[in-house]
């Protein structure tokens, strides 16, 4: 009747913070990353100096729209663009853009990341950079 599930840590998120600050300071750009749990709820937000005020809650949301729909923001974004499904547009607090990548452990959904500052694609390789860091890095069972 019970289930066991991984959850997010709070070291998990700032290792995953920290892979996507290199990253972005090796592209030159200022972003805010926002990572989230499973509930989309925030964990860590953070907020490089000189970055735009209004990205702190961009990135919030493009987390929480991929955690709370289970798929990447990119997915949004390229049905909107490609097919032209502009109703998605009205995703109550959702945030159709590249920039909101899910966090797994093996199968698991366990929380998702959202960047924001630079161009979509930009902060959507940052967030996947650190989504990706996420499965190459050992758990422990504390």
């Amino acid at each position: 009747m019970l289930a066991t599930k991984t959850v997010l840590t709070i070291a998990a998120a700032k290792a995953i913070a920290e892979v996507c600050e290199t990253e972005a300071k090796a592209r030159g750009l200022r972003v805010v990353i926002a990572i989230v749990d499973d509930g989309g709820h925030l964990v860590l937000l953070h907020r490089d100096d000189g970055s735009q005020v209004g990205s702190v809650e961009i990135a919030t949301l493009k987390a929480r729209t991929a955690i709370l729909f289970r798929r990447n923001t990119r997915d949004f974004q390229d049905v909107v663009e490609g097919e032209g499904r502009y109703a998605l547009l009205c995703i109550p607090n959702g945030v159709p853009l590249d920039g909101g990548v899910l966090l797994k452990h093996d199968l698991e959904m366990i929380g998702a990341i959202g960047v924001s500052g630079a161009s979509d694609e930009e902060d959507g390789d940052i967030g996947r950079i650190g989504a990706e860091f996420l499965t190459r890095t050992p758990t422990s069972s504390n």
